[in-house]
């Protein structure tokens, strides 16, 4: 448990309150009174001591600010008013209204939210309390769909003056990405866009009832499929009476419930028309707009402002707050989720070794770890650092059972190169029987029969029809979802193994396409791109794919103290 406290900036003025009160801690406000106000924030953070394997967990606390940013995002939300931890911030946006159509600042736009002093009253911190005692009893995923719609509509206000049609967006990407998973009804046929109306009808009624009846059932399926409707429904869904009632007192021309539709989905268009084709908002649907919710723009029909479309993704914020799920995510990994901790990949010499880190639905990747280790240790750039002896126990193990030959293949390619490479002192004590098996398994054609062959120096028995085969499926591979992992070089060489392949075989425009994608496969690589220039000018090419592969260091007197070390460690750890 650790205590933290933290000064936020703001427009509000709690009156008389020494503390106030918060389900995480409580706010001391400022005795003073200014156009920008302190409140000091006090808050606990809790961590788990002890890991679920009953180890002291090393973390302590995850230091506290991005929980500030949070409750400062919480605070301006519920308060409709402005908290920061950022002073410049605080300066930039809160001010009196200026009045300026050149220069406007947020207060212009946002009056409520941004202008100065802003004064708290007994039943705004009670809602407050309400409200994130509601938020924090969300079920995990609730609370993380609500946090982030919090943060993008704290977001939206604060670039109304900076940029608003982002800022209109912005607003409705937070309730969009509510709406995911909302169940809508199948709307009728008089409520589809009058504008699909037009086109549809006189098509359809060329046809007989029955079939038109079945063509609208169509249609209306695919609206109600649609995002944008999704997104109507789910917001209208969630408007209670007290929008219309209570919450409207006092505004400037708020939003009519026979209206709410359209401006909901003008307010969807908006966005699109802002991301497909980078249409501006015009100047009258949020500046000198007098503080109205709903405005008609010349040449417009009637849509939210601004400050309209910030009350209403307020209010469907605490609607789906209210209604959300409490129920307790048993299943929610807290430690994978914290603030500040940064999940990076391991190097491979960190656990390739290891008997845990192979098994079957790692064996491809693995293999592919390896040999790029492999290839830095055959170039002399690096030393054998690995033990693998462990992994190969495994291997031995997994093989007795395991049928399938993606699996196989790269655990039998790792092992037979472990043996080919290294001396006999580093060996498995009895590995004849499974190198019997990788000799065997591994003369077909196959991307792992390929790495050891140009590993070893070793000349296939395939055709030309095998090469292009094995090229043209990788190449399918690297397209899909969750290719093969292969280091990139190897690909580049594959490719080269075919063109030099189709060169010999005649076939000199096929050549070229495979050098062609030998460079694609490494992009960047000047020997490649200075062989495909040679090629495409007539100039017959020389192709060493093995040491196109490796690349090794240049084996001269002239070589760094770093290098010759490089190569006596390679020695001492047993590379052949």
């Amino acid at each position: 448990m650790t205590e933290h406290r933290r000064t936020l900036y703001t427009n509000t003025n709690f009156l008389h309150e020494r503390h106030v009160a918060l389900p995480v801690g409580q706010l001391t406000p400022s005795t003073e009174y200014a156009e920008v106000n302190t409140v000091l924030a006090h808050f606990t953070e809790r961590l788990e001591a002890v890991r679920p394997d009953g180890t002291d967990d090393f973390m302590l606390s995850t230091g506290g600010d991005a929980i500030a940013d949070d409750l400062a995002a919480v605070l301006s939300f519920a308060l409709n008013a402005t908290f920061t931890p950022i002073r410049g911030k605080a300066d930039r946006l809160i001010s009196q209204p200026t009045g300026s159509h050149h220069h406007p600042r947020p207060a212009d736009i946002l009056p409520h939210t941004f202008g100065a002093n802003l004064m708290v009253r007994d039943d705004d911190i009670t809602d407050l309390q309400d409200f994130m005692s509601a938020l924090l009893a969300l079920n995990r995923v609730a609370y993380e769909a609500a946090m982030r719609a919090i943060r993008r509509i704290v977001t939206a206000s604060e670039r109304v003056a900076d940029d608003p049609t982002l800022a209109y967006t912005d607003y409705v990407a937070a309730l969009e990405s509510l709406s995911a998973g909302f169940n809508v009804a199948t709307p009728t046929w008089d409520r589809l866009d009058p504008r699909k109306r037009r086109i549809l009808d006189p098509a359809l009624s060329g046809l007989s009832a029955g079939d038109a009846e079945r063509v609208r059932a169509a249609i209306l399926g695919s609206e109600r499929a649609g995002i944008k409707n999704r997104y109507v429904e789910f917001v209208l869904d969630h408007i209670r009476p007290a929008f219309y009632r209570e919450e409207a007192t006092g505004l400037n021309r708020p939003a009519q419930r026979a209206s709410l539709r359209h401006l909901v989905a003008k307010a969807y268009d908006a966005r699109s028309k802002s991301l497909h084709e980078l249409r501006e908002l015009s100047i009258g649907t949020w500046l000198l707009v007098g503080g109205a919710q709903t405005v008609t723009p010349p040449g417009e029909s009637l849509m939210l402002t601004l400050e309209g479309l910030n009350t209403v993704a307020r209010h469907v914020v605490r609607t789906y707050v209210q209604r959300a799920p409490t129920d307790k995510d048993t299943e929610y990994q807290w430690r994978e989720n914290l603030p500040n901790v940064i999940q990076v990949q391991l190097a491979p010499e960190l656990y390739l070794g290891s008997g845990d880190a192979m098994h079957s639905t790692t064996a491809a990747t693995r293999a592919g770890e390896f040999l790029a280790h492999t290839i830095e240790v055959l170039s002399g750039r690096s030393d054998f650092k690995i033990d693998m002896r462990p992994a190969l126990t495994r291997i031995e193990q997994l093989l007795v059972t395991e049928r399938s030959s993606s699996v196989r293949e790269p655990m039998l390619a790792v092992y037979l190169l472990w043996h080919s490479l290294l001396r006999p002192e580093f060996h498995q004590p009895a590995p004849e029987t499974t190198i019997e098996a990788a000799t065997d398994e591994l003369q077909r054609p196959g991307l792992y029969s390929f790495a050891v062959a140009v590993l070893l120096d070793l000349e296939p028995l395939w055709d030309v029809d095998d090469w292009c085969e094995l090229a043209e499926q990788r190449y399918e591979d690297l397209h899909s979802r969750r290719p093969v992992e292969f280091p990139a070089r190897f690909d580049s060489a594959l490719w080269l193994r075919l063109c030099e392949v189709l060169q010999v075989e005649g076939a000199q425009s096929a050549a070229r396409a495979a050098l062609s994608r030998a460079v694609e496969c490494s992009p960047g690589n000047q020997e490649l791109v200075s062989l495909e220039r040679d090629m495409e000018a007539g100039t017959a090419i020389t192709l060493d794919v093995r040491t196109f592969l490796i690349d090794p260091l240049p084996q001269n007197d002239e070589r760094s103290e770093e290098d010759n070390v490089a190569g006596d460690a390679n020695s001492q750890n047993g590379v052949v």
